[in-house]
């Protein structure tokens, strides 16, 4: 088998990966309760796929471009730059998102209008800084190290409580213990559209035949409209939603 039939099958297997990641670490999300506050376990797994989809994205574009599949220095040999999550949707944006489709199809504009939200990034930051760093943080602790990072589950619940202080309607929710559910599935919705958004390159982004040919992997986000963000259960297990 050739290598770049090898190649082509891993990046396959990489792809269905980021897929699985992301819904499982939805379904992980939508799980935590009053009984379950397990937050590293969504923050871990929507870290990693995330990740992996975004250089699944980039190594598509960077075939379509050269010709070739990228090599080991393509996401750079420092390894916590490697799973930086910000600087890989900035250069998401700047590779991909371009001006031909930007300016002719109205969902892309409103697509990278949304990547450079700063609602969006706050989000981002943590994963990020979870895939570099705060993974250990509570070892870091322990081995009396300085942590790098803030704790990656008190920030996370920190945003959460700020989305609650922003919206007077939640405000009314939080006696009556409906407000984590509420809350949660704001951020389930904005993540399916970050999922969306990104996936939406693979057809009318445009980042590449071979990209096209992998459609099908991307279609559950793919296919989501606005009045369907946060509505989708997902499973916790990794089982595939579509």
């Amino acid at each position: 088998m050739g290598k770049d039939i090898l190649r082509t099958l891993a990046l396959n297997k990489e792809l269905s990966n980021a897929i699985r990641l992301i819904q499982s670490g939805l379904g992980q999300l939508q799980s935590l309760d009053g009984a379950n506050d397990f937050y590293h376990l969504p923050i871990l797994t929507l870290a990693n796929g995330f990740e992996r989809l975004m250089k699944a994205i980039l190594c598509f574009r960077e075939l379509e471009v050269s010709g070739q599949y990228p090599d080991r220095k393509f996401f750079q040999t420092d390894n916590r730059k490697g799973h930086n999550l910000e600087l890989l949707l900035q250069r998401v944006k700047d590779e991909c998102f371009l001006a031909e489709y930007v300016d002719k199809i109205p969902a892309a504009s409103e697509d990278l209008e949304f990547l450079k939200s700063q609602e969006l990034a706050e989000f981002v930051g943590i994963l990020s800084r979870f895939g570099q760093s705060a993974r250990y943080y509570y070892f870091d602790v322990v081995l009396g190290k300085e942590p790098q990072t803030g704790d990656p589950e008190a920030e996370w619940q920190q945003l959460e409580t700020s989305m609650v202080l922003g919206r007077a309607d939640f405000m009314e929710r939080v006696e009556a213990g409906e407000v984590g559910n509420k809350v949660r599935t704001l951020i389930v919705g904005m993540l399916e559209r970050f999922a969306r958004a990104l996936s939406r390159l693979f057809t009318i982004g445009r980042i590449g035949k071979e990209a096209q040919r992998h459609v099908g992997y991307v279609i559950c986000f793919l296919q989501l409209r606005d009045s369907q963000l946060g509505q989708t259960r997902y499973n916790p297990n990794g089982r595939e939603n579509c």
